[in-house]
Order: C-alpha cells, then structure tokens, then sequence
C-alpha cells in the first residue's frame, strides 16, 4: 500500500487526517430539536433511543468506533511524537436492516487510521502513517440490564450518549501501515536519507511496508453488578489474519532480506485478546469541578500460533480534568507500531481519549 515517504510530512496522511476530523466534527445529518419540538416517530424501532435523546436522523451519521484520542507516546525504540488515533462507524441501510432483522442487528463500515506527528524530535516534522484500518461489520446487541450511560461522548461526533450494551460483532478487515517500501534497496535509500537529516537511519524501519486482511470477532458483556453509577464490561477480540486476503492478497509482514532475529509472523502476537473495563460516573461532573468521571482498563493479548509464548500488558487509568478525558497509558509487548510489530517494546503514554469514559 503506497504512503508518504521518509522525511516527509506526507500530503496524503494530512489528508486523510483533515477529512476524518471535518467528518468527525460535522457530523452531517444531524438535527438537535429543542425540547418543546415535536419530535416525528422514528421509522425504525432501533432508532427509538436516538430520538427519545432529542435527535432526528436525516439518513447520514457518524458513530464512534474505537476511541478517538490525540496525546503524547513514548517508545523504548523510538523517539517521542504526538499520537493520532481517528475512528468512526457509519450504519449501512440502517432502516432497511431493522426491517429485516430483530432490530439489534447493525451492518457498518469503519475506518481506524492513526497518524505519528513528529514534532520536534525528527527533522521537518513528519507526519508518519502507522495505522489504516478499514472493516465492514455485523453487530448484533443484547440486553444486559445496564443503566450506565457514557457522559464524554455526548454530542462530540454528532449524537448524545447512548448505553453501553453488550454485543457481538463479526468484521471483515484490512490493516495495514500505508507505507511503501518493499525492497532492499528501498531501505537502504531511506536508511542514506535519515542518516543525513537525523543522523538516525533507524527511523527508516517506519516505512517498511505491512498489509494483512484478517477475519474479526468481538464480545462485550456488560458485568451485572453494575447501576446508573458505574460499570464493568469485558471484551473477548479474536482475529485470524487471512493467508491470502481480499484486499491485501499475500499478507505483508517480515521481508526476507531484513534477516531480523526477532522476526516473526503477525499471528504469533497478535489474535486473541482479552480486555476488562471500570467506569464510574462520580457527583462532581460539574463544569466547575476539577475532577469528574473516571476509567480503569486492562488488556492482554497474545498471538495463536503458539499461545502465550508472545504477550502485550497495556494499563489504562483516565479521569475527567474539567471535563477533558485525559488518560494515562502503559504496554509492554509486541504491535506498538505495525511496522516493527514482531518486536518487544515498553511504551507509555498520555491522551486525550473520546469515546472511551
């Protein structure tokens, strides 16, 4: 998949960037009614909660997928740079689906992309893909008595708070890092060119290029013993990369000519992960309060082709610092960057997380 060069800030990574933030702040579509509006009846009964929230759908919006945050990472292999993780979810047929199914069934389309600005740590200030990660999935959601409504996400990419329900969902995926060099000679090339710029050639490992199509599965249950107050959840994600893929056909990892002692392929870090989550909504979420809603988070994960020999730790613990979701983040594994995903890295980080209180 071509991306932007070395020592470049990469017009196409802007791109991408300004369309899914224009598309994230816009939120098409979308019409607040006041409170003493008449609302119409919503034509499907799964976008009941939606209008009873004081929304009327005209056919298009976003919906967040996995958490949108911008912060700082460090890597113990790299230098530090700004972190950019965009991600949203858009309904297909979203009427048609209800009609025909139980009304807890959604067809999507979602796109993940992440972006590493290197402000002030390489030379020129690249803007470095890392992650692009379109999928096509069907979520199935079921009761699970939660009272629990997420605060933070309110109204940020169009749409008030929904609950927090349990679901399953399979996917359809590609992922890959956007980058373009395949050969040796390539790298080689931009091993030459960071060497001159930065006196670093190592930063040319970036843009060695990683591509896999992978079948997804997701559960998230709600823990019972939650109330409107707090909540526990769990997720099962399981991925099986596809040895010959839709999109991706032969899966790009590991080039023979980098003769990496470390090298190894995707499915043996990355596959099966299991991932707990803590929210709690706490009496000062006033504007005047300094601390409000807060988060724990944990997640472990390990590849399939040999269970448990290949593991990533990552710790999450968030609070809302009036009324910004600022989290602080902590890995010790494998696929801190997909483009050197076979090696072990200790990482840590702290964010501006949306979606995720």
């Amino acid at each position: 998949m071509a991306g932007n060069g070395p020592g470049h800030a990469g017009p196409a990574g802007l791109a991408w960037m300004a369309l899914c933030m224009s598309l994230c702040l816009a939120a098409p579509g979308q019409a607040r009614a006041d409170q003493d509006d008449q609302l119409p009846a919503p034509a499907c009964p799964a976008h009941k909660a939606q209008a009873d929230k004081g929304f009327v759908q005209q056919g298009f919006w976003l919906e967040p997928y996995e958490p949108t945050t911008l912060g700082a990472t460090y890597d113990s292999d790299d230098v530090r740079f700004m972190d950019i993780t965009l991600s949203v979810k858009y309904p297909v047929m979203p009427d048609l689906v209800c009609h025909l199914f139980s009304g807890r069934e959604q067809l999507a389309i979602a796109f993940t992309t992440r972006f590493g600005f290197y402000w002030g740590t390489r030379e020129s200030a690249p803007v470095v893909g890392k992650r692009f990660n379109p999928k096509i999935l069907w979520r199935h959601t079921y009761d699970s008595d939660s009272l629990f409504k997420p605060r933070l996400s309110a109204g940020l990419l169009g749409e008030h708070a929904q609950s927090a329900p349990s679901y399953v969902e399979f996917a359809y995926a590609h992922e890959s890092n956007g980058q373009s060099i395949t050969t040796l000679q390539q790298f080689q090339a931009a091993e030459a060119s960071y060497q001159q710029s930065d006196g670093h050639p190592e930063f040319a490992y970036d843009y060695i290029s990683r591509g896999w199509d992978y079948l997804g599965f997701n559960w998230k249950q709600v823990l019972p013993w939650g109330n409107s107050a707090s909540q526990t959840s769990t997720q099962l994600k399981l991925r099986y990369f596809l040895p010959h893929g839709m999109f991706q056909g032969e899966p790009e990892e590991v080039h023979d000519w980098e003769a990496d002692p470390q090298g190894k392929p995707r499915r043996a870090v990355n596959g099966v992960a299991l991932f707990a989550k803590y929210q709690r909504h706490t009496e000062s979420n006033r504007p005047e309060a300094y601390f409000g809603d807060l988060k724990l988070a944990a997640q472990y994960e390990t590849g399939y082709e040999t269970m448990f020999r290949y593991g990533t730790v990552r710790i999450e613990a968030g609070i809302q610092f009036k009324q910004l979701p600022i989290t602080l983040w902590w890995q010790d594994g494998y696929a801190s960057d997909l483009a050197l995903y076979f090696r072990k890295v200790r990482s840590w980080g702290i964010e501006l997380d949306i979606g995720s209180f």
